[in-house]
């Protein structure tokens, strides 16, 4: 028996149709258009795997990205309340957030979920757990064994660093160098990592000397990000960026071709997915942080603690699990808007001195 579809939807900041050209028409009165709910631009259909299927909508509040850092607050607030609820009233039993939008957000991001029927993501857990199998496999292209090379993790006192810290040592990474400004949760978590998994985690103060002798760099966040001079990452290496930090991932990109560079992983979904959401990401595939909503519904999971909890090791491990119960598959990256498959990562590695 074929169990029936958990509907979800997905809001996004903007819906770019094709490359070049936006949704909304070139004469625009955003007054007119914040008395109306967000639209549905988007079914996103198709979606199964042998444990659960899953169907649902994307709804767009249609302002670009260089947008969002000026809008008033409460009108951006107000403007995704609404679009949560027309979600719930096209039976969304789960809403994802991008990525971009959460961070014009902030803290404000957690009031979406009241008044709503729905429950609301922000993706953080499934982002996290991706980016750190992410990691491993642009390791991999790049030539670079995390077991045997240097790993810095900036930030790592945070929940996402200190996740990511635990997840690496119990996946087998040998070198691992923590950086961050509370010296005192830093102990704790290298004493926690020596105990469950006996790795020996190197802590420093040392921002520029550090990032100069890593190979694998993830940005977890944190106020030593402030201190990162991208002149200084060895070429040939590989970072991830989790933080809010979209300026570094830009320099890097403009500046460094050498070193390798994302903030998400892409994954493809399974089944015979329609998505048609992003024209810069291969057919089927979406970005981590969204997929989660889709990952959830799957899975039948519907629980109201998902968004703004913070990501712990637990939830990395959960995340990995489902996504490959339900056939999730890496397909490439993202670094802001670009997308980099395989071939494209190994065109980096390409320009590395030999």
């Amino acid at each position: 028996m074929i169990p029936a579809a958990d509907r979800f939807a997905i809001i996004v900041h903007s819906y770019p149709v094709r490359p070049g050209r936006r949704f909304r028409p070139a004469v625009f009165n955003f007054d007119w258009w914040n008395h109306f709910a967000p639209p549905r631009v988007s079914a996103l259909t198709g979606i199964g795997s042998p444990s659960g299927r899953a169907e649902g909508c994307l709804l767009s509040l249609n302002y670009e990205t260089a947008q969002l850092q000026h809008l008033p607050a409460a009108r951006l607030l107000k403007k995704t309340i609404k679009a949560g609820q027309k979600a719930s009233r096209l039976g969304a039993r789960i809403i994802g957030m991008g990525l971009p939008l959460l961070k014009a957000l902030g803290p404000a991001s957690a009031a979406v979920t009241r008044g709503l029927d729905s429950t609301v993501t922000d993706g953080a857990g499934c982002a996290a757990a991706a980016a750190i199998d992410g990691f491993w496999k642009a390791a991999d292209l790049m030539g670079l064994n995390p077991e045997e090379t240097a790993v810095l993790i900036v930030g790592a006192a945070g929940s996402v660093g200190s996740a990511c810290t635990q997840i690496l040592a119990r996946d087998g990474v040998n070198y691992l160098t923590l950086i961050d400004t509370d010296r005192a949760r830093l102990d704790r978590l290298a004493s926690r990592v020596l105990y469950d998994y006996g790795v020996a985690c190197k802590i420093s103060a040392q921002v520029e000397s550090a990032i100069a002798r890593a190979d694998l760099i993830i940005l977890a966040g944190g106020t030593a990000l402030a201190d990162l001079d991208a002149s200084r990452i060895k070429p040939g290496a590989v970072v991830c960026n989790l933080s809010t930090a979209d300026e570094f991932t830009s320099k890097i990109i403009s500046r460094r071709p050498d070193v390798m560079i994302f903030d998400q992983a892409v994954l493809r979904l399974p089944g015979g997915a329609v998505l048609s959401h992003d024209p810069v990401l291969p057919a089927g595939s979406i970005r981590a942080s969204l997929a989660e909503a889709i990952l959830l519904a799957l899975e039948g999971r519907f629980d109201r603690y998902f968004i703004g909890s913070g990501v712990r090791l637990e939830t990395l491990i959960k995340m990995r699990h489902l996504s490959r119960k339900h056939g999730f598959a890496l397909s490439g990256f993202a670094a802001l808007d670009r997308y980099f498959d395989f071939t494209a990562v190994k065109a980096i590695r390409d320009l590395r001195p030999a």
